[in-house]
């Protein structure tokens, strides 16, 4: 049997092969230690406070069972989404399963409620329309933005929620709370559709768990997080065809002005994002190099400023030792002073190059053998 949880329910459907893989580091949590803390926090106080065994005046200053400490700022977030609920219970079971696969969920908060619409009945009559709403809540404590559309957790929920209690409402309202990023939605983020297209889903569901295929697929929203990113043919051949895509240069004095202001934007976005996850990886080899460690191909060299005169080197004391007039409102140069035909000697004497950090440089297997034997290649 084939079991997932509703958390990770859109990784499989959107990359069946994942299943199959791996991970490249069974023992390292992904998600950052500190956000996931606070947002089981966060879900804790929201339960305790929902359930009335804890208000505000309570809670600040305590600590959840996971030893984060509730402050002020978390409670009043969790105020937030706790006035955003309509009338139903948290932390509700929403597993469902067939003989061949079972989908384990617990959502934040489930309601169904019983709404009245007005409705436009033509020639100026106004109708009434009764529906029943079944609401989703899912509370995300953490600053990467996560929306409610086609949002296979909230789904499952939903769907779970229907089977179990063989309910069958009229309109399904799908919500997204993230309190802590600004988003130009608004906090709570709502998506809403039909018992017929919530079916729709579940048959999809049904569909891809009973018969997954092997295929591998590549996206933000459920790659971000794959254990097995390392170690992926798709990922990498995801990086070679945007490395194919940007070196590709056919054609391109005929391209009309619109495709090449599209291209524009799209490459300068691909280049600064390429060039912030380089920058953040080369920081992390270089330091792991400093300590001690080994990266494949890579070493960290000191690198050095411009060339300066030694804090005791006086114009009058190079002018005096060189017969070349050294005397500025300040110093000259190291640069001027060669160009000027100062001597070497006296260069490499009275000159420093401070060391400003080190940077991460290609390696040839020559120059790490050389080092490894002590021969100090530079």
């Amino acid at each position: 049997m084939l079991i997932t949880d509703a958390t990770n329910l859109h990784r499989l459907m959107n990359c069946n092969g994942s299943r199959l893989m791996s991970p490249s580091f069974p023992t390292v949590d992904l998600d950052d230690p500190t956000a996931r803390d606070e947002g089981n926090a966060a879900d804790w106080l929201a339960e305790q406070w929902f359930n009335g065994a804890i208000d505000a005046a309570t809670a600040i200053g305590i600590k959840a069972p996971n030893g984060v400490l509730i402050t002020g700022e978390m409670i009043d977030f969790v105020s937030q989404y706790l006035f955003a609920l309509t009338p139903g219970a948290v932390q509700v079971v929403t597993s469902f399963a067939t003989d061949r696969w079972r989908v384990n969920g617990r959502a934040d908060h489930i309601s169904m409620l019983n709404e009245v619409e007005f409705i436009n009945g033509g020639n100026g009559t106004v109708l009434e329309s009764d529906n029943w709403v079944l609401y989703v809540d899912d509370l995300k404590y953490g600053w990467r933005i996560v929306s409610p559309e086609r949002n296979w957790t909230l789904i499952a929920h939903a769907v779970g929620y229907c089977i179990n209690n063989n309910v069958r409402p009229d309109v399904i309202a799908l919500r997204i709370h993230q309190p802590r990023p600004w988003h130009h939605e608004g906090k709570l983020r709502e998506w809403r559709i039909s018992y017929d297209e919530l079916l729709a889903f579940y048959q999809q569901i049904d569909a891809t768990l009973s018969n997954p295929s092997n295929e591998l697929r590549t996206g933000l929203d459920w790659c971000a997080k794959c254990r097995a990113h390392a170690t992926c043919p798709a990922a990498r051949t995801a990086g070679m065809n945007a490395k194919d895509a940007i070196e590709s240069v056919a054609f391109d004095d005929q391209l009309p002005n619109d495709a090449l202001a599209y291209e524009l934007d799209v490459l300068r976005d691909a280049a600064a994002t390429a060039k912030a996850r380089l920058t953040a990886l080369e920081d992390l080899a270089r330091h792991r190099i400093e300590v001690g460690q080994v990266i494949d191909g890579y070493g960290a060299e000191p690198q050095y400023a411009n060339a300066r005169w030694k804090p005791w080197v006086t114009s009058a004391m190079l002018t005096a030792s060189t017969k070349i007039n050294c005397a500025k409102e300040a110093v000259i140069s190291p640069t001027d002073f060669k160009r000027l035909g100062g001597s070497q000697k006296v260069y490499d004497a009275l000159t420093e190059r401070p060391t400003i950090g080190t940077k991460l440089v290609r390696a040839t297997a020559d120059q790490r053998a050389k080092r490894l034997l002590g021969k100090g290649a530079k």
